[in-house]
């Protein structure tokens, strides 16, 4: 054999092994993310089915292959090493490619279908409602479940594939993938039944309240503060979008011409945890808010605009 025949084969032979192992990282890849998520090697077999035993002899073989310590093992605490976490970011990377792949035949061959787990604020009802009936009838095959909550905790423990919320992401929930959606307008606003005002009348939601203020009420949702100012209890400040009806007719009134704002946030699972369903109603509401014309709600392309 001539020595170019001897290199040619020699080059091979290291292609195949590349080629062989890259396979075989893949795989270990995908249980070496779903075992830091568990936070343990016990959880992990646990949740899928799968022995203890050969998850750590594959996160072995990983590390033997890649030629690096992946994860910190010890009885109480797994957690990563330095180069683990970079590898941990790629995995998603990789996991969230795959996902997209599959997601681009689902939508070439077949439609959208399957159960879809709403969470958002009933004060915006009356422009949501609207909104994810027209998306109803576009996708029949969705089934819709909806909750009211103003605040997402953690989306895991609740099965929340979808939450709208006019708060930020827990500060704890690093996972959460989120996406400003719109600015919407907050005003102040009374019932018109109410001839004086002073500062004792302001009706606070419990978590933006000071706690030297001297507030009429305190409650703990948007909704509860709209019922409340047209009990009569004092003002408020609520979204544009949910008062206007009411404006309109004379039922309530503003308190003054100051206008804040609150960004409405899209909250999903991270990306290897989005549905189908949950990226279709995603893409759906972000285009139907950037071609919104509702009183109060600005898509956020608006505002790039306007800055």
């Amino acid at each position: 054999m001539s020595e170019k025949t001897t290199k040619e084969a020699h080059l091979s032979s290291i292609l195949e092994r590349n080629q062989n192992d890259l396979a075989l990282n893949l795989v270990d890849l995908y249980w070496f993310l779903h075992i830091v998520d568990a936070g343990s090697f016990s959880v992990a077999a646990s949740t899928h089915g799968v022995s203890k035993s050969s998850l750590s002899r594959r996160i072995s073989q990983l590390e033997g292959r890649l030629g690096v310590q992946l994860l910190h093992r010890n009885p109480r605490l797994l957690s990563l090493t330095g180069i683990g976490a970079q590898v941990y970011r790629h995995t998603l990377d990789m996991i969230n490619a795959a996902q997209q792949a599959s997601d681009s035949v689902q939508h070439a061959l077949a439609t959208p279908s399957g159960s879809l787990h709403i969470a958002l604020p009933a004060i915006l009802n009356s422009w949501l409602l609207p909104v994810l009936l027209n998306f109803k009838k576009t996708y029949p095959h969705i089934q819709i479940t909806l909750f009211a909550a103003d605040r997402t905790q953690e989306m895991s423990s609740q099965s929340i594939d979808l939450a709208l919320s006019l708060f930020p992401a827990p500060i704890n929930s690093s996972q959460i993938v989120t996406r400003p959606l719109a600015e919407l307008t907050f005003v102040n606003i009374i019932s018109s039944s109410l001839q004086h005002i002073d500062q004792h009348m302001h009706i606070q939601l419990v978590d933006l309240a000071e706690k030297s203020n001297d507030s009429s009420l305190l409650v703990n949702n948007y909704l509860s503060a709209y019922e409340a100012v047209l009990a009569g209890f004092g003002y408020a400040n609520l979204p544009l979008c949910a008062c206007n009806v009411a404006l309109r007719s004379g039922d309530l009134k503003f308190v003054n011409n100051q206008e804040t704002s609150r960004t409405l946030y899209a909250f999903t699972q991270p990306h290897r945890g989005i549905t189908l369903a949950t990226r279709v109603l995603v893409d759906y509401l972000t285009l139907h808010i950037s071609q919104s014309r509702t009183v109060g709600i600005l898509p956020l392309q608006a505002i790039k605009d306007i800055l």
